[in-house]
């Protein structure tokens, strides 16, 4: 669904694609965003594949599954928020 002027604060559309904009255009900064989260939680995961240790392998899959959770939320909040 697509937020209205009224839901949003005055400002917070426009505001955040100027902050994204250095980047190039904000569906690409968020893209980018994506794609590096993405990368991490995958760096984190072939890391928990090497480890010996079962307790500290699961450690570092939740933080895998952590990192990917939270990027998908910040992704998913921005696209709503710039309607990308």
């Amino acid at each position: 669904m697509r937020p209205t002027d009224a839901e949003l604060p005055v400002g917070l559309r426009e505001l955040v694609a100027t902050v994204l904009r250095p980047w190039g255009d904000p569906a690409a900064a968020i893209d980018a965003y994506e794609d590096l989260t993405r990368a991490a939680a995958d760096a984190q995961l072939a890391a928990a594949r090497a480890l010996d240790h079962d307790a500290a392998r699961a450690i570092v899959v939740l933080w895998a599954d952590l990192t990917r959770d939270v990027g998908a939320v910040q992704v998913s909040t921005l696209r709503w928020v710039l309607d990308v």
